[in-house]
């Protein structure tokens, strides 16, 4: 009896410690080209903010090639929650009250994981 709960004890410890699994956010942010020098100042604002929150490993901004009013965020955070949190975070809700306005298609956000 004690052995098993010593396992189980072990176990659970061990499953405790296993690190969060990344998680991977792709946003496809789209402009009418008359709001793309505003907008390109507004994402480099927003990737300056998020990279003082709590959980994020990585985040760059891309511009198309050849639409170059078209945006994608990609951003690599430690686990859902840091994502989360950042989701509610004042400088989030700045930028998306500043951003929406200027949008020429929904913001298209693509949370996920990478395949093994």
């Amino acid at each position: 009896m004690l052995k098993s709960v010593l396992l189980l004890c072990a176990i659970s410890i061990a499953a405790l410690a296993q690190p969060a699994e990344t998680y991977y956010v792709v946003a496809h942010v789209d402009v009418p080209p008359p709001n793309t020098a505003k907008t390109i100042a507004l994402l480099k604002q927003f990737a300056a903010d998020t990279r003082k929150q709590p959980g994020l490993v990585r985040i760059d901004i891309q511009q198309e090639e050849a639409m170059p009013n078209h945006f994608a965020v990609i951003s690599i955070w430690a686990n859902k929650g840091a994502f989360e949190a950042h989701q509610g975070a004042a400088t989030t809700k700045h930028f998306r009250e500043e951003l929406f306005p200027m949008l020429g298609a929904p913001l298209d956000q693509r949370p996920g994981h990478p395949l093994d």
